[in-house]
This record gives structure tokens, sequence and C-alpha cells, in this order.
């Protein structure tokens, strides 16, 4: 048997079982296929890392364009040259670099090629021999120190991003999908398992899905102008079509991420950060010529399509493989232009029912009315409903070409804009990589690149022409309440359409989407498209499925959620499923050798984005066993099953005020259900807010503010509003202590009869008059509210009346900022919601007897600075994590080992004595005393300073040097290292020595110098630590560690 990892299998080409001569078993023998590989190359930062390399290149690329900048050569061959030109001087470079670290080496294996032809020839001759063997022990160093290298960056990796969110503990926690080599791919009948076989068949495929449509142009040009379209305004066009600025690429420049693939020509985002002086002016003159209908660059119409397998899907058809083509750098800059133009003409061009890629849309609108709609239909039976969710295959590949760039002419968006799209979406071209293997280049000839940052702009600009007809089609019936019609929600491709009286209509639905394949080429996946009925026998949704030929289900996917026919069924198909799967992540991690912060940081990496997923689409959870059961599960997997050394509050504290920010989820529930009460709050989704109150007789406002609730128990009989009013109950009083202003009594009152779009609030309705409000007099409300007749005013002040007895806020409060905020409003709400909750636990009980051992207090300013500014001195959690157990106190002591243990003596362990209590063990044990008297006079001659030998610095710390932050911070490290280096030792007898500090303060030092050095070198700079004094004393000492 022969264990190999999956991508030497594709490798083999021949195995054969050997004859027994050797041993008694059987010798296996086979050959792995020498595949040649395509080279790819990319820019290595390490070449333009250094200020001399970063000067030296800089010049070289300056003289390129001056020596260069000619009439008589085309701009985009000049460009594209000079990528070439700086290419092969990268190439260059790192080659004689290489041969300069390879010459000593190569010289070695010389001497030893000729000294072994001369022993050859005099097999006796000894000074050969001792030649040949100090030359192999030469030799065997340099190939020791290389690898010492490469572990020592493994360990920079290591220091620098282990037990933290990122790359590192993705990596970790998910080591099995990480492999993405494909072992075998079926078609048809046809197996393929070698990797030539695989790329042949990817190729093959790919060819066919970007090869053109045969659709008229005069069909899809017919079709538009029956649309009916609103042409763009001057304004827009004018905001299309203006010139680039060099501005404009500048900061797309600064926004690249440096170490994303690059696209073929290998240059990446520090390529044009670091020489973007030198770039911009040309790449300023050829975006404005490409505006102008001059050709593209030729390096920007290739591309490399990289696939990666679509969760759930067969991985050895072609079709469960998502394409991302690998674009270069420049092409990118220039699409992001366009597209933060495209941006802001779209958000008011597009219709509310699409949500997909566009600022300040949500996903979670989609879901929400949809769960509105079955809730509706729960309440009118008589009605049927069928929910018909539309998969499009290969949506974003199968688009035709032609069909966006005439609406563009249809909606007349401008000369330079229309050209720019006509000449990117022209002569385009790709290879496939699949397993390092990379194809020939084929046409593309269809689609939007997925990669691109035009393509889901001129994806969603295209579909909105299907949902425009849907909208503006009287026979489609969809759902009719008040003044608005629910008809269809988008997410980019994720459609569904709400469909009343479904027997009737649905086939007319079917040829709406038929007519749209017709003239762009985007085919309904039939198989994978469902339909949900609400209200519909058996045997009627027998009738609809042999009318369709679609299937209906009990349960549909939509943009992750699990919908049913009853609301009800949510928690369990949703929340209870996800946790089953969680649970079983959590089991698998528990193998994993993550620190107290690793696990932290695990949950708040992969498990709270699923479940804030489902909080922001459907926060329904009314009681609080469920949180108590999901808690008592993490828990179990941050103490490995063990009794919890820290408080549950103290863990889900933010990290400024001493928690380690594990995440509370039923503040984060809260805080979802909180941002939907906003818009009840903020009257501001009118068609959402309409169909999610459509049986309520009184205004949004009277449940918020005058407990309407308690009347109209209807309110409660809805799925959603009333997990909802929950959640608002319980923090009302917390954000208002008074009338807010910006309630509206009419509203409130009477909301259903007038239906306005536009409610005057006590904001304006009030005004102060001796710093007391008063109404305003009907006819200044009418200035500026329309229809507010006698009746309606003196309810307006029937209402002041009863709420001026509790007064009214003075200034606008937290929810008044949370009513207006645009970003990041779940984050904001969490953060209020975490502080009430935590506000009680601002002295935390270690504080409290850090502060008896030391026999003084601790400034709460002197914590605050630990936690936001001492913490953040060092890259490494290893480091962070030490001064967080020192903090908690969470080592084991005797003393309280022997509390729950009889047989366990309670004297510490290294002098035997003493009570081993916390403070005992660490700081006032003789034994350990003598070590931190070491400690601390090897520190003070370190760093020329002298200090007390106080254990508020040296356990803790809290030691503030005046004006000398580079001493702080080496004082921080250093002590860390000690606390490290004794707590090696803690459950035993012997104290550890002092050579083992000075190698961990050695470690830490050229860790924190590689991670200085690769930071820079990745576009992330940081503040380098000075450690030459540290150096210098470690030298006169003569301490054997490589400094």
């Amino acid at each position: 048997m022969v264990w190999m990892t999956s991508s030497l299998i594709l490798k083999l080409g021949k195995i054969k079982i050997l004859p027994r001569y050797i041993s008694d078993h059987c010798p296996i023998e086979f050959t792995i296929n020498k595949t040649r590989r395509n080279f790819n190359w990319r820019l290595n930062g390490n070449l333009i890392k250094s200020e001399e390399d970063i000067i030296k290149n800089k010049k070289i690329l300056r003289e390129y364009f001056e020596l260069n900048n000619t009439t008589d050569v085309p701009l985009q061959i000049i460009w594209d040259a000079s990528k070439a030109y700086m290419r092969g001087h990268f190439i260059q470079q790192s080659a004689l670099k290489n041969k300069l670290k390879n010459e000593t080496k190569n010289k070695i294996y010389e001497n030893i090629t000729s000294n072994e032809t001369k022993l050859k020839q005099d097999p006796n001759n000894e000074k050969i021999k001792r030649d040949l063997e100090a030359l192999k022990k030469q030799m065997s160093f340099i190939d020791l120190e290389e690898t010492a290298k490469k572990l020592k960056f493994l360990k920079q990796r290591e220091f620098q991003n282990a037990n933290k969110p990122g790359k590192w503990l993705a990596w970790k926690i998910n080591k099995k999908k990480q492999d993405r080599t494909i072992m075998e791919i079926i078609s048809g009948e046809n197996s393929y398992t070698s990797e030539e076989e695989i790329a042949a068949e990817f190729n093959k495929f790919y060819s066919k899905l970007y090869s053109k449509d045969q659709i008229r142009k005069d069909k899809i040009g017919e079709f538009l102008s029956k649309q009916n379209l609103v042409k763009l305004s001057e304004r827009q066009r004018e905001f299309l079509n203006k010139e680039i600025t060099e501005k404009e690429i500048l900061k797309v420049i600064n926004n690249m991420e440096c170490n994303k693939a690059p696209g073929p020509d290998g240059l990446n985002g520090l390529y044009y950060k670091t020489f973007a002086e030198e770039v911009i002016p040309f790449l300023k003159k050829i975006m404005n010529d490409v505006m102008e209908n001059k050709e593209v660059p030729d390096s920007w119409r290739y591309a490399t399509v990289t696939v990666i397998p679509k969760e759930g899907q067969d991985p050895k058809n072609v079709k469960s493989y998502r394409p991302i083509s690998l674009l270069n750098s420049d092409y990118k800059i220039f699409t992001n232009i366009l597209a933060e133009r495209m941006k802001i003409f779209l958000m008011e061009w597009i219709g509310e029912e699409q949500t997909g890629f566009l600022p300040q849309r949500q996903m979670r609108d989609n879901v929400r009315e949809i769960i509105n709609i079955i809730e509706h239909y729960e309440c009118i039976k008589k009605e049927e409903l069928a929910l018909l969710t539309i998969d499009m295959e290969k949506a974003f590949d199968n688009l035709n070409w032609d069909f966006f760039k005439l609406l563009i002419k249809e909606l007349d968006m401008g000369y330079k804009f229309t050209n720019a799209i006509n000449q990117i979406y022209n002569k385009q071209e790709a290879k496939v990589k699949t397993n390092s293997l990379e194809s020939q280049y084929f046409k593309i000839q269809k689609g939007t690149r997925q990669g691109c940052p035009l393509s889901p702009l001129l994806f969603i600009f295209s579909i909105e022409i299907l949902l425009n007809t849907i909208r503006n089609d009287p026979q489609l019936k969809g759902t009719n309440i008040r003044k608005y019609n629910y008809k269809i929600r988008a997410f980019a491709d994720d459609l569904i359409c709400i469909i009343e009286d479904p027997i009737k209509t649905i086939n007319l639905w079917m040829s709406k989407f038929k007519d749209f394949e017709g003239i762009t080429g985007l085919k309904i996946n039939t198989d994978k498209t469902m339909i949900l009925t609400k209200n519909m026998t058996d045997s009627r949704q027998k009738e609809l499925t042999e009318k369709t030929g679609i299937q209906t289900r009990k349960k549909i996917k939509y943009l992750g959620i699990y919908l049913t026919a009853k609301n009800s069924q949510l928690l369990e198909n949703n929340y209870d499923n996800k946790w089953k799967e969680i649970k079983k992540d959590l089991e698998k991690w528990k193998q994993l050798k993550l620190s107290l912060l690793g696990r932290v940081s695990a949950i708040k990496m992969t498990i709270l984005p699923k479940m804030t997923f489902l909080f922001q689409n459907i926060p329904i959870i009314r009681s609080t066993q469920r949180f108590k059961n999901w808690n008592k599960d993490l828990s179990k997997f941050i103490w490995m099953g063990k009794k919890p050394r820290i408080k549950r509050t103290y863990l889900t504290d933010e990290k400024k005020r001493g928690g380690l920010g594990l995440p509370n989820l039923q503040l984060y529930h809260d805080a979802c259900g909180l941002s939907w009460i906003r818009d009840w709050a903020t009257l501001q989704k009118t068609k959402i807010i309409t169909l999610e109150g459509a049986d309520l007789r009184s205004g949004w406002h009277a449940y918020l503010w005058y407990n309407k609730k308690l009347i109209e128990k209807n309110f409660g009989n809805h799925f959603i509003r009333s997990s909802l009013l929950k959640i608002w109950d319980k923090y009302k009083r917390r954000l208002h202590s008074k009338t807010p202003l910006w309630i509206s009594p009419l509203e409130a009152h009477q909301r259903k009869e007038l239906g306005r779009e536009n409610w005057p609030r006590y904001k304006d309705i009030l005004i102060k008059v001796n710093n007391i409000y008063k109404v305003k007099s009907q006819e200044e409300l009418n200035n500026q509210f329309t229809n507010i007749g006698w009746f309606q005013y003196n309810q307006i002040k029937e209402y002041y009346n009863k709420d001026n007895n509790l007064g009214f806020e003075d200034k606008e409060g937290y929810w008044d900022m949370i009513m207006k905020s645009e970003r990041k409003t779940i984050s904001k709400l969490y953060k209020k919601l975490l502080e009430w909750d935590t506000e009680t636990h601002q002295v935390k009980d270690c504080m409290s007897m850090w502060a008896k051992n030391f026999g003084k207090p601790i400034q709460l300013v002197d914590w605050e600075k630990s936690w936001n500014t001492r913490l953040k001195f060092t890259y490494a959690t290893d480091l962070k994590e030490n001064w967080v157990k020192m903090f908690y106190r969470w080592y084991w002591t005797p003393q309280k080992i022997a509390k729950f243990n009889k047989r366990a003596s309670n004297k510490c362990w290294k002098c035997g004595i003493e009570v081993g209590t916390f403070y005992h063990c660490w700081w006032t044990c003789k034994k350990v005393k003598t070590y931190w008297k070491e400690i601390h006079w090897r520190i003070q001659k370190m760093l020329q300073i002298r200090i007390d030998l106080n254990p508020k610095y040296f356990l803790l710390g809290m030691l503030d040097i005046d004006k000398d932050r580079n001493k702080e911070i080496l004082f921080n490290y250093l002590s860390t290292a000690a606390r490290m280096n004794l707590a090696r030792f803690w459950k035993e007898k012997e104290m550890p020595g002092i050579k083992g500090w000075i190698n961990k303060v050695w470690e830490i030092m050229s860790m924190d110098k590689l991670t200085y050095l690769l930071r820079n070198n990745h576009g992330k700079p940081m503040k380098q630590t000075n450690w030459e004094m540290v150096k210098s004393y470690l030298r006169e000492e003569k301490y054997n560690v490589m400094i």
C-alpha cells in the first residue's frame, strides 16, 4: 500500500507490484508523470521592498516612458510594452539575486564533483577524502541554513497570525475544504482522470459556453423600443461621460489589495501602489482614449479563468464549478472607475425590487417581503398563492453582449460611456486553469466576466428590463394591498415571483421569461426552478405542475433561507438545522490545538457570520431558552468541556473594557430585530411596512409608543411583528425616557385612513416658546404639510396634551442617530446593547483582587491603557493571551485545586511551605522572588533605566516610561517573556532559568523584526520597534544566540 496526496494521484503514470526478493513483502513500483507545468510569472514583492530598489525601478520606468512617449506608436502598445519591459526587468533582477545566492553553493557543488572524479582515479588519496568530507559538511551546513530560514518564516506566520481571525485560522478549521484538486470529470458515459483530459474537458465546456448566441440585433432593438424606457437626464449623462481624472485613478489604486491574485501579466496591486506617480498620467491618457472610441490595450482582452467548486454539487460535473476570471490590474482600475459611476446612476434607475450589488439596498428586504406575503395569505385563506423561485442557468456567463450594448444605446447613456463598454466587450479571450494546467486561449463572445467590477452592475442593469416588463404588465397578477402591488423580488439573478391565482396566470409568467430568454440568452433551469404554494390542495398543486413542468415543493430555499407555507416552521428549518451543523463543527474543532483566544476567534469568524445572516433575515426568536442552549454548546467548546475560568459576561464584554469580544448571540439577534423596527420608526420603506401592517387599524407609532398592542390583539397574531415588538419593549425605556420628537401622533391614529407618504412628526409640529414646547398653528402646519384639516389638527393637540405630561426630549438621542444611520447599523446597535448588558461589570472581580494583592487601588485609566494601548504593542496573539490570562488570574493554583481535590496539597509547588495562592505563586514565593530580582536587574541594564521591583509592572505590564514609547514597548515584551518562561514551569518544583527567558526574548525579537519587514512588503506598514538596546546587551553578555 502506498499513501500519497490526492494531487499526486493524478500524476501516476504506471504502477506495478514486483515479486518478493528482498523481504516477505512485495515491493511496489510506480511512475509519476512529469507533466509540463505552465509558468505563471507573478511579481515578487521582495524585488520592490527596499527603498533603494524602489528608487532604481522608478527611474527605469520613468526613462522608459520618456524615451517611448511618441506619436508614431499607439499609446496602447507603449503601455503594454511598458509592462513587458518591467516584467523582463524584474525577472532579470530575480535571476541575478538567485545567482548571487546560489553562487557559493554552486562552487561547492563543482568542487565536490571535481574531487569525486579525482578520488575515482586515486582511491587511496587521504587528502582528497578529507577535502571531500569537508566540502560535504559545508554543503550540509548551507542546506541546514536554508531549512532554518524557511522554518523561521513558518514560525513568523504563527507568531503574527495564530489564534486570531484571518487566513491562518480559516485554513486551520477548514483544512479539508482547501483541497480543490479535481480528481475526476464525468461527461456522458466517459470518465476522465488524467490532468490533461480534465483540462481538455473544461476547455471544451467553456469554449462552447462562451460561444456567441444566434440572437438578432433587430429583434433586441424592437423589444427594447416597446419598453418605453426613460432616457437619462443631462445630469446623469454628464456624470457618466466626464473625463477620467488622476484623482479617480489614485483612489482606486489606494483601495487595491496588494496580495490579490493578478491577471495574466502578473502585476498586482503592489506594483501600481509603488509606481503610482509614474503610471497614473499614462493610464489617464489611455482610459480617456478608450472613452473616445480608441481600442483598449491588447492585454486587457485576456483573462485566466480559475474554477471554484459550488457547495453541495457534484464535483465530477464541469457545470458544478463557478468560473472566476483573473484580470489584469490596470484593466480593473479602469472598470472600477466606470463601475463607481454606473452605480450612482443605477441607484436612481433600478426599482426597489432589485437589492443586489447596490449601496443601501439589503437582501433581507427580499426575505422580509416574502415572509410577510406568506403571513398575509395565512389570514386570507380563500386566495391561492404560488411563490416561484427562478434559477437561471449560468446566468452571468450567458448574458448576450448585444442586449446590454443596445440597452445602453436605447437609454442614450452618452458617447464616451458607450464607447468604453463597446471596447471592453469586444474580442475577449481566456484560458482555463485546472490543477495547475492551463488550456489554450479560447474566444469569449458572451457573458459578463465574474471578477470584473463592471460584471454585476451590467447584469442587474440588464435584468431590470425583465423586472420592468413584469411590473408594468397588468395581466401578471401579484398581491395588491392598498395602493401597492407585490409581484417580484430579485437579488441579481435570484428571482422570486409572487403569483396570485397561479392556475390561471402561471403560463403568462412563464411566457414572459421565455420571451426574455429569446433576446438575452438567459435560460431558465426548470430542474432547479421551484414552486411553493399556499392555500392550494394537492390536486391543484398537481395541476400547476402539469401546466409548467415545474415541481411544487413543501420547502424552498431562497437567498439562503428555507421557506415553507407556514412561518411557524422558520425556526426549525433554519435556526435548528443550522445549529446542528455548527455543533458538528465545534466537535471537529475540539481536536485542533487552538488557544483560548483562538477558540473565541473561531466563533467570531465562522459561527457569528452564519448566525447573523439568519438574525438579519428572520429575527423571530421569542424564547431565551434557545440562546441559553447555544451558549452552553459554545462554552463547552471554549473550555474544552471543563469548568469555565472566566465569567461569560466578561468574555462577551468589549475588548476596550477588558473583555474578550466573544459574540453575545442574543444581543446580535436583538440588534438585527431593532434594525427592522427602525423602518417602523422612520416610516421610510413604505411598501414593505404597508405589507407588514396590512391588517392593522392604527399606525406603527401607536404600537411603538402608545401601547396599542394591548387593545389590538391582532398585532401579536403576526409571526414577525410579535417577535419584533417584544425586542422593542425590552429596550424602549433605555432608548427614551421622554416622548421622542420623531413620533407622529397623526400617523399613530390615522395611518389607514389618510395613507400619507410624509407624516408630520413632533419635531415638525412643535415650537419652543420660553423653553416650553407648543403646537404650531394649523396654518403653519399646512404650509409644511398638505391636508391637515380641523379634525386632524385637534387630534394632534389631543395627543400633545397626553405626551406633554411625560415631557419631550430636548435633543436627539441614540435611537435618533440610529434612525439616520446608513452604514454599520447593526454593529452600532450591538455595541450599545452590549454596553447596557455589561454596565454592572465595569469593575471586574479580578481587578478588585489585584488591587487587594497590591494593597492599593488601581485606577480605571491604568486598566484602560492596558486594554487599549499596551495590548496593541504586539501583533502576536500568543503574547496578548499571556496578559489576558494574568489579568483574569486564569492559572489554577495549589490553593484552588485543594478546594475540589481533598488529596491535593494547598502548599506552593516551588517552596512547599506557604499556601499556594495566585499572588504567592507569581510573586511572593522566595524562589519566584529571586527569579524576578534577576529579571529586574537585567531589564534595568538592558533598557538603561531605573525602575522599582513592582508586581504591577512585571505581572501586569503597567509601566509608563515618559516620552519613550520604544522603551515601554520593549519592557512589555521583556516582562511578557519572563511571565511565559515562568508559566512553562507552572506546576513543577523546578524554577526556570534565565537562559530560557533570553531565548524567549530572542524569539520575540526576531519574529517582531520579520513581521515588520513582511507587513511593509505587503503594503501594510507598521512602526518598527528598535531592539538595539537588547541586542547590545546580549552581545556584551556573549549569549550564544543569533542576533
